[in-house]
């Protein structure tokens, strides 16, 4: 065959099958084994549909949070304090958001309405540490859920100390809470019965609600702050959602982190006591017109599991899990930790504050979002490989901007993306690391966070998609990334 003839034809081939399609491939190439026309499609496609022309619940700005010990402030006066300028940056690079102390310890901890001074008894938490916590909520402008002890119950006691709480914090305090994980008080808590169920927990939280009333009138409250029993968010709110704010409760991927068969593909491997968690958590909070809120949570219950919370895996669950919230009408989540310890996001070593990889699902979630509508996003079929994608757009706007993650540790994905409106321009930022167990190295949208706490966007990958309904997106093997189009 003629070879000039031969050359021409191939050309024809390509140019026709590009316009039939009307497709664009876009992103990066780490499979170095090319689709030979834009009609092939592999098995490392995966195919969804983003209506634009609908939306579903809304994204607050404070959806991001962090959850911390109550007994953290006692023992370390250096972190959470206005002085700790890279904190109060990391906390600041991420916008508004809400602290929240809790945890058992604030079930341990007894109130002292007095300032800290050299006779202060151990395991008490003083006036110096709540005004200590206020001035840094006010520093980063993130508002509090303040957790009071009710493992000890003393309705009395905790009505005195909300009285403090709210006088300090005034308008940075968000709520109020009764008590930590109380479905789990029978069990963990040796001051309750076995027997110690919902209805009994109701009781005792009226008798504080009372209290606490008394002393101020109209102080915000959030509940029930349980551990997994979603049964009792359920209860809690048809009974007493008129006297609430916030319905609250946690989550833990898995665990616990003394099992040794937890490894990082746990991350990716739900407890199955969540089964259908946030459905029917939703459920309650749209049936008691009470919105909800995840108020701790992390990877592996337990304090986290080296190797695994600490490493880039768990910044993917983290995006996911973040999303997976949102979508079902969750109003935010708090990421439990502290200045160290295996799962915390934000950790203090030798004087030094720093980020783990977990603070850059963070930062991606931020840059995706940040205060828009979820526009519903639809696989079409059942994808073959472990990934996600969603999708929301700002307020008044019409083109979306989509999260893409691949929970793949090898398999490269590609995405086609399907839109109800042409697309002229997409822009791409992405989440990577040198791989899912990575500590360090982790860049969003080609940048990291600097020693200083400071973190500024770098470049996007800019294409041009030339007025088209579809194109395709490469998500390597154990990343994610942000599509915003225009």
């Amino acid at each position: 065959m003629n070879t000039k003839f031969l050359v021409i034809s191939l050309l024809l081939i390509v140019f026709y099958s590009c316009h039939k399609t009307n497709e664009t491939v876009v992103g990066p190439t780490p499979n170095p084994k090319p689709d030979s026309i834009a009609t092939s499609i592999p098995d490392s496609v995966i195919s969804i549909t983003i209506d634009q022309t609908k939306t579903s619940y809304s994204i607050p700005s404070t959806f991001q949070g962090l959850s911390y010990e109550m007994d953290l402030p006692i023992n370390d006066s250096v972190y959470l304090n206005t002085k700790n300028k890279v904190l109060v940056q990391l906390l600041k690079n991420l916008g508004t958001g809400v602290l929240r102390f809790g945890g058992n310890t604030s079930d341990v901890v007894s109130w002292s309405s007095t300032p800290r001074s050299s006779s202060t008894p151990a395991k008490t938490l003083t006036t110096t540490e709540v005004d200590n916590i206020s001035a840094f909520a006010k520093a980063v402008g993130w508002q509090v859920i303040f957790g009071v002890n009710m493992g000890v119950y003393n309705p009395t006691l905790a009505a005195n100390e909300a009285n403090y709480v709210v006088n300090s914090f005034k308008n940075n305090l968000l709520a109020i809470q009764f008590g930590n994980e109380p479905d789990g008080y029978h069990s963990w808590n040796p001051v309750r019965a076995s027997t110690y169920g919902e209805p009994d927990f109701e009781t005792q939280w009226n008798s504080y609600f009372t209290a606490v009333r008394g002393q101020v009138s109209g102080v915000p409250l959030a509940g029930p702050d349980v551990a997994y029993l979603s049964s009792w968010v359920a209860s809690f709110a048809a009974n007493e959602g008129s006297n609430v704010k916030l319905l609250s409760a946690h989550y833990y991927q898995n665990g616990p982190a003394s099992d040794a068969s937890i490894n990082v593909s746990s991350l990716f491997t739900p407890i199955p006591q969540y089964t259908n968690y946030f459905q029917i958590i939703n459920g309650a909070a749209l049936s008691s017109g009470v919105p909800w809120r995840i108020t701790e949570c992390n990877s592996i219950n337990g304090g986290g599991k080296y190797g695994v919370s600490d490493v880039f895996g768990s910044a993917l669950w983290a995006l996911d899990f973040m999303w997976q919230v949102a979508i079902n009408n969750g109003q935010g989540v708090n990421f439990h930790g502290g200045d160290g310890g295996a799962y915390s996001p934000i950790v203090f070593y030798s004087q030094n504050t720093t980020v783990r990889p977990l603070y850059y699902s963070f930062l991606t979630f931020k840059y995706g979002t940040d205060n828009s509508i979820i526009v519903p996003t639809t696989f079409n079929g059942t994808p073959k490989y472990k990934c996600s994608a969603y999708a929301c757009k700002k307020l008044g706007a019409t083109v979306p901007v989509i999260t893409l993650i691949n929970k793949e540790f090898t398999q490269n994905l590609k995405f086609k993306i399907q839109l109800t409106n042409k697309a002229t321009t997409i822009h791409i930022a992405r989440l990577s690391a040198p791989s899912i167990s990575a500590t360090s190295g982790v860049t969003f949208c080609k940048s990291s966070v600097n020693s200083n706490g400071t973190f500024q966007v770098g470049s996007t990958e800019d294409i041009a998609v030339g007025g088209q309904t579809s194109f395709y997106v490469t998500i390597p093997a154990a990343s994610a990334a942000v599509v915003t189009v225009e």
